[in-house]
């Protein structure tokens, strides 16, 4: 099963999406009112940097964050990217992050992780796509109301190809400018692949995506309902 994560299409500057494709994850970019990142049809997650961190309790968005997401999804989950022990040197009222966060987590019911950076990150979203969407959400579509707004046939072109799994922005404007058209990608060789995109494997992966009979599963293959002891478990 493809693992795809819907993420705000404000998230792209920082590149997490592009590292989600790179680690195997459909990225669906879209302009989401709740969350930057949705993992299924009851699980969000809200990213926030340390110094955003710090300047959305101040400034009360925060809070309003929060209520938000809790409101909209069972399982909200907030995600501290960066070195927390930062605060200190960055306000004298680092007390009041503790206290928010504790809010966080009693008040609203919201589940808070902690990464070290970006890719950290990228790492612990794949992570909870895997927990939800193969052994919790199996099978299930994520609904949501608000797609993309693409304003050209270049803008839908990009968006389709980059789609394919461990195909980002620039190597999707790399097949799109080797080969002009979607079908023209369609009917390309390994060969002819692999010299656009510089990897074999992703050639082959691409080929084989391309020319594989669809077939709706509607089991759950036990492989995929393995218990991993990780801390994710508690989730």
């Amino acid at each position: 099963m493809v693992l795809r994560i819907y993420a705000d299409d404000r998230e792209k500057v920082s590149g997490i999406p592009e590292l989600l494709k790179e680690l195997g994850v459909v990225v669906i970019l879209t302009q989401l009112s709740v969350a930057d990142y949705v993992i299924s049809e009851n699980v969000a997650v809200e990213r926030k940097a340390v110094t955003d961190l710090v300047n959305s309790v101040f400034d009360k968005r925060f809070f309003d964050q929060l209520n938000r997401l809790s409101e909209a999804y069972n399982n909200p989950i907030l995600i501290i990217e960066g070195d927390i022990n930062i605060i200190r040197n960055i306000t004298e009222k680092w007390h009041a992050i503790n206290n928010a966060l504790i809010a966080a987590t009693i008040d609203y019911n919201i589940k808070v992780l902690y990464s070290r950076d970006r890719r950290d990150t990228a790492e612990i979203l794949k992570k909870l796509a895997e927990k939800y969407q193969l052994e919790y959400n199996y099978g299930r579509r994520i609904n949501l109301h608000n797609k993309s707004k693409l304003e050209n046939i270049s803008d839908i072109q990009l968006y389709i190809v980059e789609s394919f799994p461990h195909i980002g922005t620039t190597l999707a404007e790399k097949l799109l400018t080797k080969f002009s058209t979607i079908q023209n990608i369609c009917n390309a060789s390994i060969a002819d692949l692999e010299k656009a995109i510089g990897s074999r494997k992703k050639a082959e992966d691409i080929y084989k995506i391309l020319r594989t009979p669809y077939l709706k599963s509607s089991n759950v293959s036990n492989n995929n309902k393995k218990k991993s002891s990780s801390l994710f478990d508690f989730l």
